[in-house]
């Protein structure tokens, strides 16, 4: 792991890719304004220079659209985005050739994820492609900058997140992991064990590293197989001609002109016919046919890749009909405050008296006179009837008005807590209600004696908080759409018990609830404010693992977003075989080695944290236990992990015996001690020997022994590991056996291996 002093202050593109994928759209103009120049002169090799802009600009859209959507390069962005570039240029290609009317559209639409390049399949599906695809991304990315690119390793350690040097030694081991992955890819096809004991020893043949025996053994047998001469060719090319294998495997035809233009040289097919041979003819490899053969199906494939995509000019872009602009919604007017319609006064109405009957006035005239007078006078006189007066009407009384003004009637509502302040004591269900988890009020209701009218009472409350009621409380109906409760009794309302699920932070509005009771035209109200309580919340925190590196465990911290938090905080500690893993300046954090903590520049979106732990020794679970606290206002949560110890790796190792010619002191026993894929790193080696053996003093350049007189034994190390360490032996006596043994224990980030070897040796050399 890279020190902190010794890290870059800009980003890393892995770290600006998690920050897109959070929604941080400033991280993608800074991925921009790194990789648009290469974007626009891969663009060149496609199209005329004035569409290249435009070319570049969908590429740049397309990659945007798949990192929003969860896909995408997570450390790797160049090469994603060229490859882009291209996919997108064939698709206009092939769009311009087939326009088919229809009114579907999105059928037709296809991402760049799915895209499959038929020029370049000869390339995708040869053995170093592969080996390549095969690899971390984060390997990938330091071969594409370092050896397709050419860049040098200071321009390269912002975009990865390293320094120079962790560049140089990234990029020496992810060579080594493309060799070795790339004889992965054809030991499956070995049929027989000579093809088998040959082509798992091609890569340190390349590189000089068997035997004089072993080579011989090597060289005879691609004499007579040229199936392995075959590898041993495309190996040569793996090891030292990356750019013309791996720039038309991503970027098809276009991928040569783009290293011509990137590196100011031609890079051509002739060349790299050349570099294959010039290899053959330094190991004296008698397989002429084989070579010519290699080279001449890349040749090929690179052809037929510019066939189909060289001469094409992509269409001129269709218009895209302007989206209408949104129709903003109307915001209905407040309501007015309407003032209580006073009744209209109702007059009675006018009764004009009736007039007095007539005392003896018949009602109907008589017809005609009689004929006759009466012959003797009535014995009684007749009784004149009276008429009953009519009685006058009575003035009706008119309706009396309903008032509606409301009446403020203080003191009807009151909150308390159920322990304090006068709360009234509760039985029953509502005892047990009030004793829930949250913070308990109680609401009391006391409308007037003997009060008719119904009791109802409203609750509103602030963003922090929510509805207090699982169940109707015992006396009340209450309804939570609307936020209202009836009572039961008018006249004695019960207390009310609620319960808010303790607020975690916001502002004391946010916090405060209000109850507004009415009976008839009465009308009060109460407010109270909710305290803050601590709480836990197991989603807060997540422990993600990064990419997978033998020497780090990378993981990346990450704490969920909330709006109107005030800070967050993450304390990490560790065991005794950890080390403080975050790195200075970490884009989003202000972090503190000697506090152990890390606070998050937006509490509201926190950016992913990365935290890198170099690999610990075999020691207890506890000294390789690390443990992180996520502190957000008063929510909190805790995650731990117990990190690997180091791995055994058998090829870390090797102790070489020195020709004659190497020898550079043939008066004692010299062996080189090696440690394969260790350039730029901290090495530790751990030297034990036989009674035999005397260890001489080592005065190589960069490399520390301490050692102990009266103790067998040495420790050797290097911060910086350039060349083998040359140990020198003296042999008191020959012999066989522990007294005549030398045993090396190697350590470099999380691999180790151990070696013996016997001085002297059982063969002539020294």
């Amino acid at each position: 792991m890279e020190t902190p002093e010794g890290q870059p202050d800009a980003p890393s593109d892995a770290e600006l890719i998690a920050r897109v994928r959070n929604g941080d759209l400033e991280a993608y103009g800074e991925l921009y304004a790194r990789h648009h120049h290469a974007a626009e002169r891969m663009a060149r090799q496609l199209v005329p220079a004035n569409d290249a802009d435009d070319l570049a600009s969908d590429a740049f859209a397309k990659v945007l659209d798949a990192l929003r959507a969860g896909g995408g390069p997570d450390v790797s962005f160049r090469a994603y985005l060229l490859t882009t570039v291209r996919r997108v240029h064939v698709d206009r290609i092939r769009s311009g050739k087939k326009v088919q009317s229809t009114d579907d559209i999105a059928s037709y639409e296809r991402e760049p994820e799915t895209f499959d390049d038929p020029t370049v399949t000869g390339f995708e599906s040869g053995a170093a492609a592969k080996a390549f695809a095969s690899l971390p991304e984060r390997w990938q990315a330091v071969l594409w900058h370092t050896e397709v690119e050419g860049e040098k390793p200071a321009a390269i350690a912002p975009l990865l997140g390293l320094t120079a040097n962790g560049v140089s030694a990234l990029a020496y081991r992810a060579r080594e992991g493309l060799r070795q992955a790339y004889l992965q890819q054809h030991l499956a096809d070995v049929a027989g064990d000579r093809c088998r004991w040959t082509t798992e020893r091609l890569g340190a043949y390349v590189r000089g590293g068997l035997t004089k025996r072993e080579n011989r053994n090597v060289r005879e047998h691609m004499d007579d197989c040229v199936k392995c001469t075959a590898v041993y060719l495309e190996l040569v090319e793996v090891n030292s001609a990356l750019p013309a294998l791996l720039a038309p495997a991503l970027l098809g035809s276009a991928g040569l002109g783009y290293l011509a233009v990137a590196s100011g040289t031609k890079v051509g097919l002739v060349g790299f016919f050349v570099t294959g041979w010039k290899k053959v003819t330094e190991n004296s490899t008698r397989t002429a046919v084989g070579a010519g053969a290699v080279v001449v199906v890349a040749v090929a494939a690179v052809l037929a890749a510019m066939a189909l995509t060289g001469n094409h000019t992509p269409p001129a872009a269709i218009d895209q009909p302007t989206k209408p602009p949104a129709t903003q919604p109307t915001q209905p007017p407040a309501n007015p405050t309407v003032p209580p319609v006073k009744p209209p006064t109702v007059k009675p109405p006018t009764v004009k008296p009736p007039t007095q009957p007539p005392a003896s006035n018949p009602t109907t005239a008589p017809t005609s006179a009689p004929t006759t007078a009466p012959t003797t006078a009535p014995t009684t006189a007749p009784t004149t009837p009276v008429p009953t007066p009519t009685p006058p009407p009575s003035t009706p009384t008119p309706p009396k008005p309903t008032p509606t003004t409301p009446i403020h009637y203080p003191g009807m509502v009151t909150i308390s807590m159920p322990h304090g302040g006068g709360a009234p004591a509760l039985q029953g269900k509502a005892a047990s209600a009030s004793a829930d988890s949250g913070v308990n009020f109680v609401i009391t209701i006391k409308p007037p004696a003997k009060n008719p009218n119904p009791v109802v009472i409203q609750l509103t409350y602030g963003a922090e908080l929510a509805w207090p009621l699982t169940t109707n409380p015992p006396g009340w109906t209450c309804v939570k759409a609307t936020g209202s409760c009836t009572a039961v009794s008018s006249a004695t309302p019960q207390p009310m018990p609620v319960t808010f699920t303790a607020p975690t932070g916001g502002s004391a509005a946010d916090r405060t609830f209000t109850v507004s009771a009415k009976t008839g035209r009465l009308y009060d109200s109460a407010a109270a404010t909710v305290q803050p309580k601590p709480s836990t919340d197991e989603n807060l925190l997540k422990i993600l693992d990064g990419k997978a590196d033998p020497d780090v465990h990378h993981r990346i911290l990450t704490v969920a977003p909330h709006a109107g938090r005030t800070s967050v905080t993450l304390k990490i500690t560790y065991g005794d075989a950890l080390e403080w893993p975050i790195a200075a300046n970490p884009a989003g954090w202000k972090c503190s080695q000697t506090t152990s903590t890390c606070t998050a520049a937006n509490p509201d979106k926190p950016a992913p944290l990365a935290a890198d732990f170099d690999v610990p020794d075999k020691s207890s679970a506890a000294a390789r236990t690390f443990t992180v606290k996520a502190q957000a206002d008063l929510v909190s949560d805790t995650d731990s992990e117990v990190l690997p110890a180091v791995q055994q790796d058998d090829s870390l190792l090797q102790i070489l015996t020195p020709t004659p010619g190497q020898d550079p002191n043939p008066f004692v026993y010299n062996r080189f001690l090696t440690v394969n894929g260790a350039q730029g790193r901290r090495v530790e080696l751990d030297i034990s020997w036989g009674r035999n053996l005397v260890f001489l003093p080592s005065f190589d350049l960069g490399w520390t022994c301490d050692r102990t007189s009266d103790i067998r034994r040495a420790t050797c190390w290097t911060n910086n590991y350039k060349k083998s360490l040359n140990s020198e032996w003296n042999a008191w006596f020959p012999g066989k056996g522990p007294d005549n043994a030398v045993t090396v224990h190697a350590r470099v980030g999380g691999r180790e291996d151990t070696d013996s070897v016997q001085i002297p040796p059982s063969e002539s050399r020294r």
